[in-house]
Order: C-alpha cells, then structure tokens, then sequence
C-alpha cells in the first residue's frame, strides 16, 4: 500500500470522525432549542440520574441552575430536593423518537401498521416496545409497535392545578396530597413531601404554613 493510499485512509476516518461530531452537536444544539425558558414551576422533567422530577422554580438562574423535587424516595443521598443545571433535564416535547418515551407516558400519536391505522389519538406508553390507543371496532385493544407510532405532543400538563384554589388553615395545608404545590405572590414554591413541605434551601410543616392564604399550583404529582 502507498504513502498516498494511507494518507487516504487517515483522512477518510477522521472525515468520518467528524461527521459523527457535526450530527452529534447538531442534535444537541436542536435539544437545547426545544429547552422551555419560563414557566417551569410545576413541570414534569427527566433527569438522566434521578429519573422523573418536578421542577420546584419559576425559572433556571443565568448559569442555568434550578430547584427540582423527587415524587418517589428522594435523591440517592436522601435529600428530596437539590439543585441541578437545566441542560441535565429533557422535557417530555423534546422527544422525538416513540422509543425514547418512558414507559406510562401518554401522548397524542399517528400510527399505521400497514393494514390499520390512526391519527390524533390519544396512546399510552405500555412497554418499552408497545403503545395502547383504546379500543378497536372488534372491542380488541389498539396496540401499535414503536416503528409504527409518529408522535405529535405528550399529553402531560405543564401545570395541572389550573382551577384558582387556595389554602390558609393547617387542616386544608394537610389535606392536599403529596407532590402538591402552593405559593403566594413573591414568594418561592412549597412542595409537600411526606410529613412536610420543602422550598429551596428550607423545610416546614402544616402547622407553620397556616394563617397565610397560598395558591395550590399543583394538586398531588399531576400523574
């Protein structure tokens, strides 16, 4: 083999390294795109680490910081809330890939299998590989595999609590499920745990919430 026919090779490979690198920043750069910028009090979010979590701010910080809440046992070194960048979490609309849709998920879908198909119908995410949409005109279940499905929107609210509600006494404090979230105006969401509420770098309970009138902004996890 000549110098030449090597050199060939050597560049073809790193032109083939680099390619990869383009098309990998691209998708990263269209992510980030996708990223919600305000109103994230109250949404829904996935950390590659701690799985699903609740945002517990209104926005992330100029480094891109922000609060989140864990709606299962905490956070591996037992705290329920902690800090992490933004750039750490994938919202439910900046998936693209019906695969990539964490199993219980509900979405709005197309999908054809060739025979049979849908359009705008609400699905739910039973399995890694199968999407249910209801019921067929046979009273069967539609089952749809990941390649048959196309995605439109997850149908997951951004804020579930959307009726004006508010409480003040320590009864009404301790009647709202957990993964709920109440604040007033200019001041930093609650988020009830179990056996307390938890705000950026404070923790309380019923009793000392009562007397001040909070708006719920969410009712229980929004599940």
């Amino acid at each position: 083999m000549t110098n030449n026919r090597k050199r060939l090779e050597q560049l073809q490979e790193q032109a083939k390294q680099l390619q990869e690198q383009i098309e990998q920043l691209k998708a990263e750069e269209a992510r980030e795109a996708k990223q919600p910028r305000d109103n994230l009090l109250g949404r829904w979010a996935r950390h590659e680490k701690y799985g699903h979590v609740l945002i517990a701010c209104q926005h992330a910080d100029e480094r891109g910081w922000l609060f989140i809440a864990s709606p299962d046992d905490g956070f591996p070194d037992g705290a329920n809330g902690r800090y992490a960048n933004q750039r750490e979490l994938t919202f439910p609309e900046q998936t693209t890939r019906p695969q990539d849709v964490p199993v219980g998920e509900a979405w709005l879908i197309d999908a054809d299998d060739g025979d049979d198909s849908i359009t705008n119908t609400p699905a739910v995410k039973e399995s890694t590989s199968l999407w249910i949409a209801g019921e067929n005109n046979n009273g069967d279940e539609n089952a749809w595999a990941n390649h048959e499905v196309t995605l439109i929107t997850p149908l997951i609210p951004a804020r579930p609590q959307d009726t004006p509600e508010t409480v003040t006494t320590e009864e009404e404090y301790g009647a709202l499920p957990e993964g709920s979230v109440v604040a007033e105006p200019g001041e930093n969401p609650w988020v009830h745990l179990p056996f307390r509420w938890l705000q950026e770098g404070a923790t309380t309970d019923d009793v000392m919430l009562a007397g001040t009138a909070r708006h719920v902004l969410r009712r229980g996890w929004g599940e």
